[in-house]
């Protein structure tokens, strides 16, 4: 062994000559790798060792893991064969239907029948995440709106090789690739539009707190509060406990807040369903929108421009969404190194400012 041999770390000597073997055939294209042990044992080397030279050839896309099933070569140029594309979506939630889900899917649909590919639609909690990389390993997995704890277990099948991308989420560090409407901005220029007009005394009605939307949608709204130095009190921000309808307790806390002395002159909703509840609400209570409360909500349904009155939104670019989400998805499964894909692609809203806010005199 020669001196440079010997000053090699032993994953790059592990590395290079399992590389070796792809390149010569001797482990051919869809061929699975022996398990770390047996490498362990066949090089005189550790299991950490050997797994630290697999995951920079996993990172080098000449390798790829399927969870539970183990690990095999690839083609460097094609990494996976991809037979379809794979939704995988929230319980509860129908893509084709669902107001916020419908034209992200619209796109989708478009851009896989363009390439003919299937498009099959999963329904997964978080925990069934790898279970449905297992059983779809050869299709491009695109998670859907995932929930703030899905992080981790997201973290860990891109970890392993997997590649995917998540649309309609976000999280602060990108470990994975994500394409995202920038629901912080979007929060932010719509409170900062309702202090423009000279409300101080604004409430925020949030949606599911499992959202990482609304979670940044609330962070846009403190944001804002914060930079016009408006003091902000914890009961103005409403957790309505879902995306579609107020609970019981959040019903009663908006209430308290609309027939106070000091009541909220306007209300930013977190969602559009959520902002159809608010109107029935304020008009069991005999509040006109917008000379006794203005409203602004997220999202912006063709619906939003004919309700009495028309509604200010944010409007999120969720075709588009879609679409990005898809192109960055087999940029994912076509390129060598996974990881130079780990960022957030952050989509603008716009603000369509209607008739539900009115100027404070």
């Amino acid at each position: 062994m020669s001196a440079s041999e010997h000053d090699e770390p032993r994953y790059l000597r592990i590395q290079r000559i399992l590389e070796e073997q792809i390149v010569t055939g001797k482990l051919p294209v869809g061929s699975q790798l022996p398990g770390e042990r047996t490498l362990a044992r066949q090089f005189g080397v550790s299991q950490m060792t050997v797994n630290r030279a697999i995951q920079e050839l996993v990172r080098k896309g000449r390798l790829y893991r399927r969870s539970g099933a183990g690990t095999f070569v690839t083609d460097a140029v094609q990494p996976l064969r991809v037979h379809g594309v794979v939704l995988v979506v929230p319980y509860a939630e129908h893509p084709q239907a669902d107001t916020y889900l419908r034209e992200p899917f619209r796109a989708v649909r478009r851009v896989a029948q363009a390439r003919g590919l299937t498009l099959q639609v999963v329904q997964a909690d978080v925990s069934d995440y790898a279970e449905v990389a297992r059983r779809h390993a050869h299709g491009a997995l695109l998670f859907v709106a995932p929930p703030n704890d899905a992080q981790q277990a997201l973290a860990e099948l891109w970890r392993e090789g997997i590649r995917f991308v998540v649309m309609g989420a976000s999280w602060p560090s990108s470990l994975f690739p994500c394409v995202d409407s920038d629901n912080f901005d979007g929060a932010r220029r719509a409170v900062e539009y309702l202090l423009s007009l000279g409300h101080r005394r604004i409430a925020y009605l949030n949606g599911w707190e499992g959202s990482t939307n609304c979670a940044d949608r609330l962070r846009g709204y403190l944001h804002a509060m914060q930079k016009w130095e408006v003091p902000i009190r914890p009961e103005w921000t409403v957790q309505a406990g879902s995306d579609s309808h107020l609970s019981v307790g959040a019903r009663q806390q908006l209430t308290d807040l609309l027939i106070r002395a000091e009541r909220v002159t306007a209300i930013f909703v977190a969602g559009y369903y959520l902002a159809l509840e608010t109107l029935s609400l304020l008009r069991s209570l005999s509040l006109r929108v917008p000379e006794d409360i203005s409203l602004v909500a997220f999202d912006d349904p063709s619906s939003a421009a004919h309700l009495n009155p028309p509604l200010s939104t944010v409007r999120q670019p969720l075709y588009e969404m879609g679409q990005r989400a898809m192109e960055l998805l087999f940029e994912v499964l076509t390129g060598c190194d996974q990881n130079a894909y780990c960022q957030t692609i952050y989509l603008p809203t716009e603000l369509v400012i209607r008739e539900s806010c009115a100027r404070l005199e």
